[in-house]
């Protein structure tokens, strides 16, 4: 297997290369440009670069701002210079997006600029606003009816709007509510209350403005002029009921609809909607009933708006039965109730009821859009059918959006879930090889990764790389997971580099959570550290990460306090976490531990969740107590392939064969599949056991009767099996026959039988063929020393500790540990840091004085 490296090449990696020069915004006229810019000008064009050309022309290169692009205008009409009116529009709407001000921009300027920007710029400054030096007059233009729209503020308020109809403010507070202006929308207000207007007047302006306030997010405002008004419509409830619900606040949303009801003002389409969606923020399925009573009583269940409400918020809350009846109940089907319908049915769990529900759609008459699509792709690819998934992209190319970036990117995704991964490259590869846009890049990306095409995913996140393709949160994270499965440290520290330089944007929490398993599952727990340690932010998933990471490299007691740590911080433990230190526990035998926290899992309403219960099974078998992982087993409904593997296991583990075995056949006769490992744990048990037929015939099996095609881990099975009962010829004999090459894990297995039945000549053939892959590792030289000494060959294994001690490989000392106090105490040979040491090695020389009085002692294990 290869490994990943960035292209050598920097102008095929992440270096964007600058774009042409643009086109000039200003065109020479008869008088040359003046010899000195007004003050303003120089003031508040920063960050603008103006040349005077050869020509006389005037280069503007603005840098995101409208504000100068305009004030350049000015300049140039006032200096005679010509102004392309159709390219400096595009501009301004250009420079106003990347500020974020979309198409209102604020500028200063004296009147006679202002005067000069009306007069050249005309319909091109409609939807912008300018704000004057002059604190006496200031003009606010909007785009009305193609036209510019002016009010002057003068001493006289009562003035002030006598030439404005009602329209005219309505038009400026729906401007001020598009765009956010917030304090405009004030200032309109309070000219509103100063002013006579009539009852019904009032009303659609107070409306207005209290929607302004919602929008801006300002939900007390946005009460206190409903609280305040004279008298109130249905559009005005509908509003308050919809800022509610837009700020969280669902309860006061559905307190609303009531009141409405008592005060005589009958609801419409849009309220019962608003109502509605209050319901299902909160959750209340009677609610969404009791609003249905109403719809049927009042006549709108015909109403399609209404109806579409109704079918999405039973969806949403489970009541996909519901959802079905409104649905064939309603009068009239719309592109928005079909689509409405087959979303419920996909996030309901009702993959094929959405898809015949999209066939039934297209059989209508209805042409499905871009949310359609969405919606039924993801429900086919929950299906796994490649072939329904050929009947969706036929219907998609049908009406030509298969190239389209959203559609084409659920096409991909749907693919990639069906597990038919060419199909989606093929799609790719048709419509998006030079697309710029990520979020096909990142569909067949994640389709690679959670596929387990790591290579794959590593290429294509090359080629996003050289394409100067947009990386984001959801690239990283994929490819970390891809690297993380490949296990390559340096390609991932590259990585890890590249997303640093992209920014915040991209380095946030779930990014940052995936880097930190990958370089878990790379072995670098250094990193690992440093990572967590230095999050601004952390969730839940971060620290199981870390405690993960720890019981990866056995750091149990480790696990354990972070473990402790994370619960005094106020986080609260998930499933996950609860297995990981369950693991734990496992690792250091602590029944009272592992009890404790199956206690805390009670509490937490956890126990039920099946990774739990599979790591309870397997904690109470490693400490020894194997009927509490019968009982955790034995209560367990519908166990799943992963519970009933761990108590084939923990049965397996203690030398129950005929347990094992029972357990094993009571999960086929349920119908569970075993998996690979549910495999390896019957080997096992038949090896533990010295059951050679009956191992030889589950293996053998494997792939015809259960669907699993034997892995490394069951061919060293195997190997064990035979050499555990002394058959070496056998096991080197089926070693010979292996479909593929054996790896060090198998002459290891050989290697540890050679060693029990002192087997020199074939020991050091699995030594040698260990030895030329891995010469440092300890256990190869371990093993054949000790199977020296067995077969009586002294010297050989005193020869083979030096040529160890030559080549600097050092065995990793063994340790035994014990808790005490809630401290876990180990002891390591030849340990000086322990803190009551002296006490130990005078015990150590009494049992030592005692073994050497025995005769026959066995040192057939020493090193």
């Amino acid at each position: 297997m290869g490994t990943w490296r960035w292209p050598s090449s920097p102008s095929s990696g992440l270096v964007c290369s600058l774009s042409s020069p643009p086109r000039p915004l200003f065109y020479p006229a008869q008088v040359s440009c003046p010899a000195r810019r007004p003050h303003f000008f120089l003031s508040s064009i920063d960050k603008t670069l103006c040349n005077i050309q050869d020509s006389g022309a005037i280069s503007c290169l603005c840098a995101n701002s409208a504000e100068v692009t305009l004030e350049a205008a000015c300049v140039a009409k006032a200096s005679g210079i010509l102004v392309d009116h159709n390219y400096l529009g595009i501009k301004c709407r250009m420079c106003a997006t990347r500020s974020k001000d979309k198409l209102f921009i604020i500028f200063n300027l004296p009147h006679t600029w202002l005067e000069a920007v009306l007069s050249t710029l005309g319909s091109s400054v409609a939807g912008k606003r300018v704000s004057c030096n002059d604190s006496k007059d200031w003009k606010l233009l909007c785009n009305s009816n193609n036209s510019i729209l002016t009010i002057n503020q003068v001493n006289d308020t009562s003035r002030t709007f006598e030439t404005h109809e009602r329209s005219s403010l309505v038009d400026l507070l729906k401007v001020c509510q598009e765009w956010g202006l917030l304090q405009e929308a004030k200032s309109i207000h309070g000219y509103v209350l100063k002013l006579n207007f009539t009852d019904q007047d009032s009303l659609v302006l107070l409306n207005h403005v209290m929607h302004v306030y919602s929008n801006c997010m300002d939900y007390d405002a946005a009460r206190t002029v409903f609280d305040g008004m004279s008298q109130r419509n249905v559009f005005s409830w509908t509003v308050m009921i919809v800022a509610s619900n837009e700020h969280g606040y669902y309860f006061d949303g559905i307190a609303l609809f009531p009141m409405m009801l008592e005060q005589g003002v009958l609801p419409d389409g849009f309220a019962f909607s608003a109502v509605l969606q209050s319901c299902v923020g909160l959750g209340f399925i009677d609610f969404v009933e009791m609003v249905h009573a109403q719809v049927v009583v009042r006549g709108f269940l015909t109403h399609t708006v209404v109806s579409t409400s109704l079918l999405n918020s039973y969806a949403k809350l489970g009541k996909i039965e519901s959802s079905s009846k409104v649905f064939n109940t309603m009068a009239e089907l719309n592109i928005v109730s079909w689509n409405a319908m087959i979303s419920g049915y996909t996030s309901n769990g009702l993959h094929a009821e959405a898809f015949h529900c999209f066939v039934n759609m297209v059989e209508s008459g209805i042409t499905p859009n871009n949310f359609t699509f969405i919606s039924v792709s993801r429900a086919v690819g929950q299906l796994g059918d490649v072939n329904k998934c050929h009947e969706i992209y036929r219907f998609a190319s049908k009406w030509g959006l298969d190239s389209n970036t959203v559609v084409g990117t659920a096409l991909i995704d749907m693919y990639a879930r069906s597990g038919s991964l060419n199909d989606a490259r093929f799609l790719f590869d048709s419509n998006f090889t030079f697309c710029q846009v990520n979020t096909p890049w990142n569909a067949l990306l994640t389709g690679y990764s959670q596929s387990g095409s790591h290579h794959e995913a590593l290429e294509l996140f090359a080629r996003m790389c050289q394409n100067d393709v947009k990386l984001d949160i959801y690239t990283f994270c994929s490819v970390f997971s891809s690297i993380a499965a490949l296990k390559d440290l340096k390609f991932l520290r590259e990585t890890h580099a590249v997303a640093w330089k992209h920014g915040h944007d991209v380095m946030k929490i779930s990014a940052l959570n995936a880097l930190t398993d990958a370089y878990a599952k790379c072995r670098s727990l250094e990193a690992v550290e440093m990572l967590f340690d230095g999050m601004e932010e952390k969730d839940i998933v971060s620290w199981t990460t870390l405690v993960t990471a720890y019981c990866q490299f056995s750091e149990w007691e480790k696990a354990l306090i972070i473990f402790s740590q994370m619960r005094r911080e106020g986080y609260v433990p998930n499933d996950f976490t609860f297995s990981i230190v369950i693991t734990a526990c496992a690792g250091l035998c602590l029944l009272e531990f592992g009890q404790q926290f199956h206690g805390l899992i009670c509490k937490a309403s956890l126990v039920t969740e099946a990774c739990i219960e599979s790591a309870l099974i397997d904690m109470y078998a490693k400490c020894g107590n194997l009927d509490d992982a019968k009982k955790v087993f034995e209560r367990i409904s519908n166990p799943d392939t992963v519970t009933w593997t761990a108590i084939i296991s923990a049965y397996a583990q203690h030398g129950l064969v005929e347990g094992a075995f029972h357990f094993f056949r009571r999960m086929v006769q349920c119908g569970a599949k075993p998996n690979a490992v549910t495999l390896l744990c019957v080997l096992f048990a038949c090896s533990h056991g010295g059951m050679v037929e009956e191992g030889l015939n589950h293996f053998h099996i494997m792939e015809e009767t259960y669907g699993v095609v034997p892995e490394m881990e069951h061919f060293a099975c195997v190997v064990d099996l035979l050499g555990r009962v002394g058959c070496i010829n056998e096991a080197v004999e089926f070693i010979r026959k292996m479909p593929t090459k054996p790896n060090e894990m198998i002459w290891q297995t050989l290697l540890g039988a050679c060693r029990i039945h002192g087997n020199t000549e074939f020991g050091q053939i699995a030594a040698q063929n260990i030895l030329s892959t891995k010469p440092e590792y300890p256990a190869t030289y371990v093993l054949l020393s000790n199977t020296y000494v067995e077969s009586g060959l002294h010297e050989d294994g005193v020869s083979l500790r030096n040529i160890m001690k030559e080549r600097g490989v050092k065995k990793e000392p063994g340790y035994s540990s014990i808790f005490l106090r809630g401290v876990v105490h180990k002891f390591y040979a030849g340990d000086e840091q322990h803190p009551q040491k002296d006490e130990i090695y005078t015990m150590l020389d009494k049992l030592m004085t005692n073994m050497m009085s025995i005769h026959d002692l066995d040192f057939s294990f020493i090193l």
